[in-house]
């Protein structure tokens, strides 16, 4: 019974699409999602709240990720549309705590719908991070819910195509 579960849990995700998504990193660059990510695939963190970045630098250091070199990975700050009429103050208030230039480059803000965005991936609600591995096609190989633990990195790892 339970390989029953995992199949159907693993082709879940693989049935998972990155939603389509043009957006702007933390240095102005304009990209479109999926296909613009850094790698095939990339490690994305996908973040609602300020008070969530401390979980996404456990994995980041959990992880062993650099600013550059190794896997490719970016962050995402999912701050749905409303913002988007305090899109210079979201920003600039982010660029005031990242200067490094390499890390803007990997933080890009989303100003769509979070209900649209959470949908697609089939997340609910906005109070944990999650970690997903996309490729650039769009398909989401895993996507995790919360903070770092051995047998996330394990899933994470294992995930990779």
């Amino acid at each position: 019974m339970a390989l029953v579960v995992v199949f159907w849990a693993n082709m879940a995700i693989a049935e998972l699409q990155f939603p389509s998504l043009d957006a702007d990193d933390l240095n102005g660059r304009a990209v479109s999602l999926p296909q613009d990510f850094p790698g095939d695939p990339t490690i994305v963190f996908i973040a609602y709240k300020r008070n969530q970045q401390p979980s996404i630098n456990a994995w980041v250091a959990r992880l062993g990720l650099q600013e550059r070199g190794g896997p490719a990975w970016v962050e995402l700050p999912v701050v749905g549309r409303g913002a988007a009429l305090f899109r210079s103050f979201v920003d600039n208030g982010m660029r005031s705590g990242i200067t490094s230039t390499a890390m803007r480059g990997r933080t890009i803000t989303i100003y769509s719908s979070q209900r649209a965005f959470n949908k697609a991936l089939g997340i609910d609600g906005r109070n944990e991070i999650y970690t997903a591995l996309v490729g650039r096609d769009g398909q989401v190989h895993v996507l995790i819910e919360g903070d770092v633990t051995d047998e996330k990195i394990a899933q994470l790892r294992a995930a990779y195509p």
